[in-house]
């Protein structure tokens, strides 16, 4: 990479997390997809996914002490699905540094994955303190019960979006002559989960079998 490049990534991540880079060929190597270059992103993301888990859960053991496992665990997930990275990455003005660096990508969801590789390379430029401290400052104001207590389809949808599979299917039978007048029915076709229950109400069985599917996942997590 040219010095101007250098120069550009420095004021970028200088500007994005208020840190000046020591090995800047790291923070290139966060900003590079691999239709770029060998050298890219894709292990630093691994690393910088890690990190932000971890404090992410730090901030919501902390802040909120009566959460049960799995209530933190959802939680964490609501904060660092593939949305709310993307909305970061975008809100810190690092498409343009990306875009110069990556002058032949074409548009893809990848922001989010390149948002935790430039975590991974903060982590390994300064320590784990100090990746810490930049963390709680972009998630602070996040953490609130109105945003991390969403419903379990929302919960569900991102879940599957974090992880690169197709979204939910839910589908309503109508049942004759029975007490209950529908069987409602959410499949996971990538991960081969598929459970139904009976109803006389469509939109709560949803919310209800997306808890059930939720809590399966965590479990097996």
């Amino acid at each position: 990479m040219s010095e101007n490049i250098d120069q550009a990534v420095f004021d970028s991540i200088n500007m994005a997390f208020c840190y000046k880079p020591r090995e800047i060929h790291l923070f290139i190597s966060a900003l590079t997809h691999k239709s770029t270059s060998n050298d890219n992103y894709e292990r630093l993301e691994i690393l910088g996914d890690s990190v932000l888990q971890l404090v992410i859960t730090e901030m919501l053991y902390e802040k909120y002490p009566s959460y049960s496992e799995g209530k933190i665990t959802v939680a964490r997930q609501n904060l660092v699905n593939t949305r709310s990275l993307n909305e970061h990455f975008l809100k810190l003005n690092l498409r343009a540094i990306f875009n110069k660096i990556n002058p032949d990508f074409k548009e893809g969801n990848i922001f989010s994955d390149i948002f935790e590789s430039l975590i991974g390379a903060l982590y390994i430029d300064s320590d784990y303190e100090n990746t810490r401290s930049i963390l709680h400052n972009l998630f602070s104001s996040n953490i609130t019960e109105q945003l991390i207590e969403k419903d379990p389809k929302t919960s569900l949808q991102e879940y599957m979006q974090s992880k690169k599979l197709d979204l939910p299917i839910y589908s309503t039978k109508y049942l004759k002559n029975e007490k209950k007048k529908y069987i409602i029915t959410c499949e996971l076709k990538d991960l081969k989960i598929k459970k139904s229950i009976k109803s006389n109400k469509v939109k709560p069985a949803e919310q209800q079998l997306a808890n059930i599917i939720l809590k399966k996942l965590y479990e097996n997590n």
